[in-house]
């Protein structure tokens, strides 16, 4: 595998001495070791190479590697307008990406190490843009007072272009990582972000041996492999995330849009920008949804997608949502499924209620609570009887399941879930607390609030993480 980096000389320096440490053993460190190192669930990381790990050679050299001085990161970040500092380290990174984008042959990943100058001042960058007011025209409000008139009555409306000055500078240049991630897409190089402190091992949130794994099934994944499959999903299923995000970080941004993101449960996850969006409080539902027309050809499309990648439609249809399904959302969707018989539509949103058991340890992880029927509680998280103890850090909190429509069983579906929650390919936890089909939606959401309009998304998730 061959691995591309960019940085400053230290960075790159840092990232070659991390690239040979890895080629032995590296055990989880004296924090672990005292709390977790003889369980399964905090294991030595056993290094890299053609009979270890991966089974693959992880190289860089001098002809994968573009330097950028630190002096060119200190004037990037200069301006005193925080997406000025991002625009320029983003713009600083994206020109070494096009030079080794047109190197043949070229990397299979590119790492992107920042150096300290950039964490200190980037780093952080995002939050403070959350609440940002943005005043619309008055074109765009007449666009926005049509375009939900159209989401409550279904009846389309004529095509039309309206001009209302510039663009305004507030669009863009958000989150150092998803700004980065967003134009790498262009010139259709995977990458990975980097801090360099953390190669020497500073200011570290994980242990040594976990930073390893995750690093390296990482790289391993959006260089074109697959690093593990689950062997429970069912042929022929078609499992798709629907959610929803703004289109900037202002509370009055832009409608929000939709998004979808299909997954077969042993390949690659697939990406699709969906249908517009709506907010509707007046039905006393503050989260997003799509019309008839929007949710019926977001599906069409996603089936489409299946059906292009492996060479057949699907036998069963699942749907993971964010949010509840309005009645004619749910009816779009059937409508999408065309003479596919088999089906289910899941609401499934986050819980912060906590629940507690008898004895020393937190509620086991598959634990499914009834509340009525076709709305139950699920803990994808918690005491793991294998690991002899719970892998986290908090109280853990279940999955809500407030809507399933549909004709397979609760422990099914839940099954599916639980499956779903141990195909992340960014990290080597033993599970996640949301099944991927969600988080891969989450995550590509925030990707595409960066993406301007003259971009063609890419469709393969690796671009994403």
């Amino acid at each position: 595998m061959r691995i591309g980096v960019i940085g400053t000389p230290s960075g790159i320096d840092e990232f070659s001495k991390y690239l040979e440490r890895a080629r032995r053993p590296i055990e989880p460190g004296r924090n672990a070791r005292d709390k977790h190192y003889d369980s399964l669930a905090f294991p030595d990381f056993p290094g890299i190479g053609s009979n270890l790990s991966f089974r693959t050679e992880f190289i860089s050299d001098s002809t994968l590697q573009r330097t950028i001085p630190e002096e060119y990161f200190n004037n990037a970040i200069k301006p005193a307008d925080t997406s000025a500092k991002l625009r320029g380290v983003v713009e600083l990174v994206s020109r070494e990406l096009q030079v080794l984008a047109e190197k043949e042959p070229g990397p299979n990943v590119v790492v992107i190490v920042l150096p300290p100058s950039v964490e200190r001042e980037c780093g952080t960058v995002g939050a403070a843009f959350r609440g940002l007011k943005v005043k619309l025209t008055p074109a765009r409000k007449l666009v926005q007072k049509l375009e939900h008139e159209r989401a409550k009555t279904g009846q389309e409306m004529l095509p039309f272009v309206f001009v209302d000055g510039p663009e305004q500078e507030s669009h863009g240049f958000w989150n150092i990582h998803h700004a980065l991630k967003a134009y790498a897409m262009r010139i259709g190089l995977p990458t990975q972000l980097m801090w360099e402190p953390r190669l020497r091992g500073e200011g570290l949130t994980q242990d040594p041996a976990s930073m390893a794994w995750n690093l390296f099934t990482a790289l391993y994944y959006k260089a074109g492999n697959i690093p593990w499959q689950s062997e429970s999903i069912s042929p022929g299923t078609c499992f798709v995330g629907i959610s929803f995000y703004r289109e900037g970080p202002q509370q009055d941004a832009a409608m929000q849009s939709s998004l979808a993101q299909v997954f077969s449960g042993v390949g690659e996850g697939m990406v699709l920008k969906g249908e517009r969006a709506f907010v509707d409080k007046t039905r006393g539902d503050r989260k997003a949804h799509l019309d008839a027309r929007g949710a019926k050809q977001l599906l069409t499309r996603a089936i489409a997608l299946y059906e292009q990648h492996h060479g057949g439609k699907p036998i069963r249809v699942v749907v993971h949502k964010t949010s509840r399904y309005w009645p004619e959302e749910l009816q779009g969707l059937r409508d999408a499924l065309g003479d596919i018989q088999r089906s289910d539509f899941l609401a499934l949103e986050r819980l912060d209620l906590r629940f507690m058991r008898l004895g020393h340890e937190p509620p086991i992880r598959g634990t499914i609570i009834t509340l009525e029927p076709r709305h139950y509680l699920l803990f994808t998280v918690g005491y793991v009887p294998f690991l002899g103890l719970y892998p986290g850090m908090r109280v853990p909190a279940p999955l809500e399941i407030v809507e399933h429509h549909g004709t397979s069983s609760a422990m099914d579906v839940c099954r599916e879930i639980m499956t779903l929650t141990k195909v992340n390919w960014n990290s080597c936890a033993f599970a996640s607390r949301e099944p991927i089909t969600i988080q891969f939606a989450r995550t590509v959401g925030r990707i595409l609030t960066e993406v301007r309009e003259q971009v063609a998304p890419q469709s393969k998730y690796r671009f994403y993480m």
